[in-house]
């Protein structure tokens, strides 16, 4: 058998020949010839030599085995102790220089002899990265419940200003409005009062030139009577009620609540962070993880702020993010290595699903895999039969899920995967015809079959409904093409199927199960048909997905189409138009992303979008 690999001694004499052993301690392939000296030398006579059955494809594990054992602070010389006292792995230097005090040693090879007998390394790594595993997803969970939690928050805050915000110009307008009845209110005896004053001045004018002629010219009764009337004339002023009145009227603000109590209450709001637990634990604990959350708390007194506070939940003016105004960010592409480790060559993405937790589950032909949110491969499963599609059935809190993935042509069954760590089988249920396509309505599954669509027992397979292939419109119109896909709205229960080049959208019930299959039309309400050629012509459709709101998403040949609904009528617009030969999408909306992958490339994008 030829190998890549050629032995080293003779590659430096420029000869190339095929190695048949491998030295774990240089670290090198040899020829049987090479091999055989290597043995003769007293350096290396007791060296770890491996046959050509064991011969390792890659050196670098064995180089990292070798620095196992070699001290981090002297690199040349290997760990002999283990110091309990500093817990700690030391050399020879290390104990002269640092450690000679140190009552507390164990000899390395006794220590490792002692931990091979309580406990079983292999089992030891394994239960440490399961562990690591869960607390990854407990800590990916519980981050995105606070980033949740952060954004209920952000718009009780936002609702709590707009209210205050709201009631503070109410507030200036009804003020205003008082302002300007009691200027009023007050102004009208002013005006009364300045007509009254005006009357007795030129009453008073006019009896002052009576005075200088009477005193003069006048008779006794004359100057009497001027007398008089003065008099009255004094004495109509100053009993004159509304002049009284008018010299103690003042405009004032009333106020019942100073400001320094409303902003001593509105101090009261604050944002905490809600635990179980008093203290914390760290992630890396064996301690299980509680869920924290973020409140809103209300003061404990009835003012002003409370009554502010009853007023939120009759205020529905919050602001919503539409999916439909979403933009892709093109500058912030991340690519996604999928390529089968068996052999080399393209591997079609044949579906993607991403979970709650943000893990990405893909599927080819013949292989299942799962990617961290990170984008890194965490576990795959090699598949018995060519996969069709795939749907998830039930995820857990702990990170435990499982999916169902329909193969046809020959295997003609849905095949039910868990997920702890590694996939493993679950159950099977056989199918009388080929599947093309599967995905989830309610506790139910819904597929392409054969014969037509079909609802299905999740647990045994049983026909609960069968929709007839002849397919009709709702003006009476027969409905021709193979279905390519299937998929069911989790927030709307809508059902959209994808032909090669028609969307249509279908109503069916989820139901309890019928003793006896009951056969029906299909019943599509709505067809996508091109009207104008700004349109995207829709041809070769390989996936269609739904997002929370109602917004349909196709892949095919020519990018992403998003399909979203205003005024009771769908308009289209091209989503992503720098890619080709699409044939699976998902959408993640807690993260913001959409990752879309191609029946022509090993590579999977990931688009951020905003």
């Amino acid at each position: 058998m030829a190998h890549a690999l050629k032995c080293g001694p003779c590659l430096f004499e420029e000869v190339t020949v095929d190695p048949k052993h491998f030295c774990v301690d240089c670290r090198e392939y040899l020829c049987t010839a090479c091999a055989r000296e290597h043995r003769r030398h007293k350096v290396s006579r007791e060296h770890k030599l491996l046959g050509e059955t064991e011969l390792p494809q890659d050196v670098t594990l064995f180089e990292e085995m070798k620095k196992l054992s070699n001290c981090p602070i002297h690199q040349d010389v290997e760990l002999d102790q283990y110091c309990k006292s500093h817990n700690v792995l030391i050399c020879l230097h290390c104990l002269k220089s640092d450690h000679r005090l140190c009552e507390n040693r164990v000899d390395l090879i006794i220590l490792l002899e002692d931990e091979y007998a309580s406990e079983n390394l292999r089992e030891r790594i394994i239960a440490l990265k399961r562990k690591c595993q869960v607390q990854v997803t407990e800590t990916m969970n519980l981050s995105e419940a606070a980033n949740t939690n952060g954004k209920e928050v952000q718009q009780h805050i936002n609702t709590l200003v707009e209210t205050l915000r709201k009631n503070v110009e109410n507030l200036e307008k009804k003020l205003n409005k008082e302002l300007e009845s009691s200027i009023l209110h007050v102004t009208e005896p002013f005006r009364r009062s300045e007509q009254t004053l005006s009357s007795i001045e030129k009453k008073a004018l006019s009896y002052e030139n009576l005075f200088d002629l009477a005193s003069k010219f006048g008779s006794m009764k004359q100057n009497a009577v001027l007398h008089l009337l003065a008099s009255k004339l004094m004495k109509e002023l100053e009993e004159d009620e509304l002049i009284k009145k008018n010299l103690t009227v003042k405009i004032k603000c009333v106020q019942t609540v100073s400001t320094d109590d409303i902003v001593n209450t509105i101090n009261q709001c604050d944002v905490l962070l809600a635990s179980a637990y008093e203290q914390g634990s760290e992630l890396c604990s064996d301690e299980a993880l509680d869920e924290g959350s973020l409140i809103f708390p209300a003061p404990k007194t009835r003012t002003v702020a409370t009554q502010v506070e009853q007023q939120i939940a009759s205020n529905t003016n919050t602001s919503r993010k539409y999916l439909c105004e979403m933009k892709i960010v093109y500058d912030s592409i991340k690519l996604l290595l999928c390529e089968c480790k068996q052999n080399d060559g393209v591997h079609p993405v044949i579906a993607l699903d991403v979970l709650t937790d943000g893990r990405i589950l893909l599927l080819h032909k013949k292989m299942i895999k799962i990617y961290l949110m990170k984008l890194s491969l965490l576990s795959y499963l090699n598949l018995s039969s060519i996969a069709k599609d795939m749907c998830v059935v039930e995820e857990k809190k702990d990170g435990v899920f499982t999916v169902a993935i329909c193969c046809g042509f020959v295997g003609k069954k849905i095949t039910f995967l868990e997920y702890n760590d590694v996939f493993r089988e679950k159950y099977v249920i056989d199918c009388n015809g080929s599947l093309e396509s599967v995905t989830m309505l309610g506790h139910h599954l819904l597929v392409v079959h054969t014969n037509g669509i079909q609802l299905l027992d999740i647990s045994t397979g049983h026909v609960c409904y069968a929709f007839d292939e002849k397919r009709r419109a709702r003006d009476g119109s027969n409905i021709s093409g193979n279905i390519n896909r299937i998929r069911a709205c989790k927030t709307t229960k809508k059902i959209v199927v994808a032909c090669q080049d028609t969307l249509f959208q279908v109503k069916i019930e989820d139901g309890e199960c019928q003793k006896d299959t009951v056969h029906a039309v299909c019943p599509f309400v709505w067809k996508y048909r091109k009207t104008h050629d700004a349109q995207p012509e829709i041809k070769d459709i390989r996936d269609i997905k739904w997002d929370s709101q109602g917004n349909i998403y196709i892949a095919n040949g020519h990018g992403v189409y998003q399909f979203f609904l205003i005024n009771g009528v769908f308009k289209e617009r091209a989503l992503i138009t720098m890619c080709g030969n699409c044939s699976a999408i998902t959408i993640d909306e807690h993260r913001n992303r959409i990752v879309v992958g191609y029946s022509n490339s090993n590579l999977v994008h990931v688009y951020e979008y905003k």
